[in-house]
């Protein structure tokens, strides 16, 4: 297993935004990201919020050469419980490159508050869901 904890943000005591290193954007949030791997498939467990600030580091975990040769990309979303439309389109990004490519896509795990999204945006007609990283590779 495999662990991104992407760069570390820390707030002033003073409470005002902190900034990156160079000085050019407001540092937010960050994603874990743990990998787990089988001969067939590839399960990345989420943590934290998908948003402007953190969707480019999942879009760029999820695009690696690695995980596009896995035939199935299982995203176990069990501990986000907030995503904006960021987030959705990296989904739909992803879901579609790996359709493109033969490949499949699936979501698992996702909480109350991120399924609400999926459903007012209709993308639970698009994007396979399950319940838990097992059904999906099972094919339930």
């Amino acid at each position: 297993m495999t662990t991104s904890p992407g760069p570390e943000a820390h707030e002033p005591a003073d409470g005002s935004p902190s900034v990156d290193p160079n000085g050019l954007l407001p540092a937010g949030p960050t994603l874990t990201l743990a990998s787990r791997r089988g001969p067939r498939h590839a399960v990345i467990a989420v943590g934290g919020p998908i948003d402007y600030h953190t969707a480019p580091q999942l879009l760029g975990h999820l695009t690696t050469a690695e995980m596009q040769e896995v035939p199935l990309l299982v995203l176990d979303l069990t501990h986000v419980d907030f995503c904006d439309s960021s987030a959705l389109g990296v989904f739909v990004d992803i879901h579609r490159r790996r359709s493109d490519a033969g490949h499949r896509f699936a979501l698992t795990g996702v909480q109350p508050e991120v399924r609400r999204i999926l459903e007012l945006t209709r993308l639970t007609s698009v994007l396979p869901l399950h319940e838990t990283a097992k059904d999906a590779l099972s094919g339930n």
